[in-house]
């Protein structure tokens, strides 16, 4: 009877670690009756490529059955600062191929996100950065310094830099930052991560066929303080001219900020359609907001 006490220990236990830091936001997460999770279900059942924004930085592409999941950020809260948008529980999605991370700062690699993801999976990070993780297993860990690529199958990624601040923490000081340009049996994605504006844009567009580019659109107010990590949609809108790209998937808005009261300041998505626009590059945007998906 004892060790039958002690096993029912161990798996409250466990449970009770899944559960912490999202019990009290239990009404603020998306379970298997939202929406997003049943329009995810429904196209990988049909084998249907799609693209779906789970907030801020958190894209689930599927593609030629290549799952892939970027910067998983699906914690209710960071710091204590709750989401603008709630977030589909982690534990529900299913196994993917490829977890993206761009670089360590914490809204975009979340341990308590990945802790809960199904991780028999590979994981991309950038250089220094794979220490982050810990001991937390997964299928495999690998680190891509700039310009060095992986290849597995179908799949294809190479690391590209980019303009944001290193580091994670006082304990992680050279983490590094990467963007991602994906090749799917021919098909371009570029994921961008965290970005200023910098003139690396032009040679990737000179230098790639870009078919979607997924560029940041928000948190750059306050301006004097973020303007050399971060784009304004007036920037993004240059970065994607820059990338030749075919489209442009807007990212990392409307879902959280280091000063919350900026999400609605901001107004990142109105934002950028409307410089989008006054460029004429309106009809090539593909605009996903948080927690819906389209099919491409």
């Amino acid at each position: 009877m004892k060790k039958w006490i002690n096993i029912g220990k161990k798996l409250n236990s466990s449970k009770n670690k899944v559960n912490r830091g999202y019990a009290l936001h239990r009404n603020f997460c998306l379970d298997e009756n939202s929406s997003i999770y049943k329009q995810i279900k429904e196209n990988l059942q049909k084998k249907k490529n799609f693209i779906a924004n789970l907030g801020h930085s958190t894209f689930f592409i599927y593609y030629e059955g290549v799952k892939i999941l970027t910067d998983p950020f699906l914690s209710p809260h960071i710091f204590g600062i709750k989401r603008q948008e709630p977030a589909i529980l982690p534990q529900i999605l299913p196994q993917m191929d490829y977890i993206l991370i761009s670089h360590a700062h914490y809204d975009h690699l979340d341990l308590r996100t990945l802790r809960r993801l199904n991780r028999n999976t590979k994981i991309i990070l950038p250089e220094n950065t794979k220490r982050v993780l810990g001991n937390m297993h997964f299928l495999e860990k690998i680190e891509l310094p700039h310009w060095r690529s992986y290849e597995d199958k179908n799949f294809n990624v190479l690391s590209l830099p980019v303009k944001h601040n290193k580091g994670r923490s006082i304990l992680f000081p050279n983490t590094e930052v990467s963007s991602y340009l994906i090749d799917i049996k021919g098909t371009i994605f570029y994921f961008g991560g965290d970005s200023a504006y910098f003139e690396g844009y032009k040679e990737y567009g000179e230098k790639f066929k870009i078919d979607f580019a997924f560029l940041p659109v928000g948190g750059y107010e306050p301006r004097l303080l973020l303007k050399n990590v971060h784009m304004n949609p007036q920037e993004a809108v240059k970065a994607f001219i820059d990338l030749n790209a075919k489209y442009i998937v807007p990212i990392h808005f409307g879902t959280y900020h280091t000063f919350p009261k900026f999400v609605k300041v901001e107004a990142p998505l109105n934002q950028f359609l409307e410089q989008a626009h006054k460029k004429g590059i309106k009809s090539k945007a593909k605009v996903i907001v948080p927690n819906t998906l389209i099919n491409i």
